[in-house]
């Protein structure tokens, strides 16, 4: 069972299946976070490690507003000093990506406050 802990982060379940892969899924997005791929409109999202990290928050947290700051101290490491520039500079690269797939009013600017993801 060790062996197994350590293959699959200790997320093995004897009566599950390791190969299928759990996805998250809003349309026309589908995003396999143990394979790190994003799929729009059935192409391939090509993302560097932290816009996959920072999508996968705002798909794990559609329609709830999130500042700069909350963005930063969830997706960033808390041990590296980031301004919230950091996360503007990623969410703008973000939308120039969804919007050459066609998708690239997702992420709307809250005022004042920071983003959210809307379906």
């Amino acid at each position: 069972m060790i062996l197994t802990d350590l293959i699959f982060g200790g997320r093995f379940n004897q009566n599950s299946n390791p190969l299928v892969m759990s996805s998250i899924t809003m349309d026309p997005i589908v995003m396999t976070p143990e394979s790190r791929l994003v799929r729009v409109h059935d192409k391939n999202l090509p993302l560097r490690n932290k816009e996959f990290d920072l999508f996968q928050y705002f798909l794990e947290h559609v329609g709830v507003v999130l500042t700069r700051t909350r963005l930063l101290e969830d997706v960033w490491d808390r041990n590296i000093f980031c301004s919230t520039n950091t996360v503007d500079v990623h969410v703008s690269t973000l939308r120039r990506k969804l919007k050459a797939l066609k998708c690239g009013n997702l992420i709307k600017t809250v005022h004042c406050v920071g983003y959210v993801m809307t379906p």
